[in-house]
C-alpha cells in the first residue's frame, strides 16, 4: 500500500475498536485520580478538580466529545467518592460540595464538547488535507501517462494503493463507443455495471443501487458524456462507504475519467494527423506522378513513334539525336523510379547498407560518371585533400545519395555554371561539399528542403522533379551515422549540400558467418 497516501478509515470497524476510546477513558480517569489522590496526600490542594477536567480535556481532544461526557461523569463519581466528605461513599453532605459537583459537570461537559468539536474540525481539515494529497498525486500520476494503457494503469494502481481494494478500468466496445463488453465481466456482476452504465450511478457492493455483485461500479463521466467504468472489489468485503472514502471515490473517478478522455482526444487527434499527413504525401506522391514522371515518357513515347513512322526518311544525325534523347529521359525516368523505391525501403524501415572498406575518392568519381550527361553543360571542379582515409560504407547507397545532390545541382545551376566539389576531413569524419552556382535556398527553408516531397520554387520556375532526393540523400548518410547540411555556396551564392560520414572502425566478424550449419 503506497505509504504516502495510507487509506482512509474504514467503515463497519469492529467493536474492539468503536469500544476502543472508552477503554482509554477509564484508563485516564484512574490515572487522573491516582495523581490527585497522591497530591492530597503530599500537598492538599482545595481544587483537586482540576485535574479530573484536564483528564476530560485530554480525551475530549483525542476521542471526541462523548467519550469525553462520559469520563466527566465518571471523573464526577470518582471525585465524590475520594475526595468529598463522607469519603469512600456517593453522599453528599454539604449543599456547597453539590454546588461543586453540578458545576464540575457543568463545566466537563462544555470542556470535553469543546475539545471535541476542536477534535472535529481538526480530524476534517486532516481527510481534506489527505484527499487533496491523494488527488494531487493522482493528478501528477495521470499527467505523466501519455497513453490510454499507461493512462488506465496508472488509474488502478493509484485507487488500489489508497482505497485497499483491486480496480479494474472498463472502456466501452471501440465500435460504437455506448455498449459495454460483457464478455469481461463476470455473470454476477454484468446487472451492476449496465446499472452504473445506463443511469449514471454508483451501483453493486455498497452503493445504494445494491446488486447481488462482487464488486462497486462507478461510472466515468465528464461533459461530454460517458466514457467508462471503474469495477472496484474491496479486499475486506466491506459493505458500507464511509462519507470521506465515497467523495474521495467520487473526485478519484471525476478526474480518472477527464484524463481518460483527454488520452483518447489525443489518440484521435493523432490519429487525424496521420491521416491527414498520409493524404498530403498520396496528393504530392500523385502530383509528382502526374506531371514529372509523365514527362520523360511523354518524351520517350514522341521520339519512338517519329522513329518508329518515319525514320528511314530523317538523316543520321536526327536519328540519333532522337536516341539520345529516349536514353536520357529513360535514364532520368530510371531515377525517379528509383527514388521512389528507395523512400518506401527508408519509411518501412527496409535499408540495411552492405558496408566494406572503400576510397570515398572513387565513390565521388563513379557518382560523376554516372552523371556525365546531366553535368555536360557546366564546369565541374573536384578538389581532394592529400589525406583522406578510407570508409567502412555502403558504396552503393552512398553513390546514390551523391548522385541525387548532383541532379539537384545541374538542375538549378545556371548553363556553363561551375558545379564544386571538394572530399575533405574535419576531425573524425570525411566531409564532402558539393557547391552550385544556383539561386541557392533561403536559410528558412535549409531545413524544410530534407522533407519528402518538399521543394523550393524559385520565382515562377518549376524544375522537374519528385522532391525525394534530398529525402533520401538524409536517409541513406543518416544510416551511416553522419550529417546532411545545407549552407551558402562559394563566394555566398548558389547553395552547397555538405555531407559528413564518420570514420569508424570495422565490427568484428560475425563468428556464425559463413558456417555450414
Amino acid at each position: 500500500m503506497d505509504k504516502d497516501n495510507p487509506p482512509l478509515t474504514r467503515a463497519g470497524a469492529p467493536v474492539r475498536e468503536r469500544l476502543q476510546p472508552y477503554v482509554s477513558g477509564v484508563v485516564v480517569v484512574a490515572a487522573a485520580s491516582a495523581i490527585a489522590y497522591g497530591l492530597d496526600k503530599i500537598l492538599p490542594l482545595p481544587n483537586l478538580s482540576l485535574v479530573f477536567l484536564l483528564a476530560v480535556l485530554f480525551l475530549g481532544m483525542r476521542y471526541g466529545a462523548l467519550p469525553a461526557i462520559c469520563a466527566g461523569l465518571l471523573s464526577c463519581a470518582v471525585y465524590n467518592f475520594l475526595f468529598l466528605e463522607p469519603y469512600y461513599t456517593f453522599l453528599v453532605d454539604h449543599e456547597d460540595d453539590t454546588l461543586t459537583l453540578a458545576f464540575f459537570l457543568v463545566v466537563a461537559g462544555l470542556t470535553g464538547n469543546l475539545a471535541g468539536s476542536v477534535r472535529r474540525k481538526l480530524v476534517d481539515a486532516q481527510q481534506s488535507a489527505q484527499r487533496t494529497a491523494i488527488l494531487y498525486e493522482f493528478s501528477r500520476k495521470v499527467a505523466a501517462a501519455t497513453t490510454l494503457d499507461a493512462m488506465i494503469a496508472a488509474v488502478q494502481n493509484h485507487v488500489a494503493a489508497t482505497l485497499g481494494a483491486s480496480a479494474t478500468v472498463i472502456l466501452p466496445t471501440p465500435q460504437d463507443g455506448e455498449t459495454l463488453p460483457e464478455a469481461c465481466l463476470p455473470q454476477e456482476d454484468r446487472a451492476a455495471a449496465a446499472y452504473a452504465w445506463r443511469h449514471l450511478l454508483p451501483s453493486g457492493c455498497a452503493a445504494r443501487a445494491c446488486f447481488e455483485a462482487r464488486r462497486l461500479f462507478m461510472p466515468l463521466t465528464t461533459a461530454h458524456g460517458r466514457v467508462g467504468l471503474l469495477a472496484i472489489a474491496y479486499l475486506d468485503g466491506r459493505k458500507a462507504l464511509t462519507s470521506e472514502q465515497e467523495d474521495l471515490l467520487r473526485a478519484v473517478a471525476d478526474q480518472a475519467a477527464v484524463a481518460l478522455e483527454r488520452t483518447q482526444l489525443a489518440a484521435e487527434a493523432e490519429r487525424l494527423r496521420w491521416l491527414s499527413e498520409t493524404e498530403s504525401l498520396r496528393a504530392a506522391l500523385l502530383s509528382s506522378i502526374s506531371h514529372d514522371l509523365r514527362t520523360p515518357l511523354v518524351s520517350v513515347i514522341g521520339s519512338a513513334t517519329t522513329l518508329s513512322t518515319v525514320g528511314k526518311l530523317i538523316s543520321d544525325d536526327e536519328r540519333a539525336d532522337l536516341v539520345a534523347t529516349i536514353l536520357a529521359e529513360a535514364k532520368r525516368l530510371n531515377r525517379f523510379v528509383q527514388n521512389l523505391l528507395d523512400m518506401t525501403r527508408l519509411s518501412y524501415g527496409g535499408l540495411k547498407p552492405r558496408r566494406d572498406w572503400v576510397d570515398v575518392r572513387d565513390i565521388v568519381g563513379h557518382a560523376v560518371a554516372a552523371m556525365r550527361d546531366t553535368l555536360a553543360p557546366f564546369a565541374v571542379a573536384m578538389a581532394t585533400d592529400d589525406a583522406v582515409p578510407l570508409l567502412f560504407a555502403d558504396p552503393v547507397l552512398i553513390e546514390h545519395a551523391l548522385v541525387n545532390i548532383l541532379d539537384n545541382a545541374a538542375k538549378y545551376s545556371p548553363p556553363g555554371g561551375r558545379i564544386a566539389i571538394r572530399i575533405g576531413c574535419a576531425g573524425n569524419a570525411v566531409v564532402i561539399r558539393i557547391a552550385d552556382q544556383g539561386p541557392g535556398i533561403s536559410a528558412p527553408d535549409r531545413e524544410r528542403v530534407f522533407d519528402m516531397f518538399m521543394r523550393v520554387r524559385h520565382r515562377d520556375s518549376r524544375q522537374p522533379g519528385t522532391g525525394l532526393g534530398l529525402a533520401i540523400c538524409r536517409g541513406f548518410v543518416t544510416a551511416h551515422g553522419g550529417t546532411v547540411a545545407i549552407e551558402a555556396g562559394d563566394g555566398g551564392n548558389g547553395a552547397a549540400v555538405v555531407v559528413t560520414l564518420p570514420v569508424t572502425e570495422a565490427p568484428p566478424p560475425d563468428p556464425t558467418e559463413g558456417d555450414p550449419t
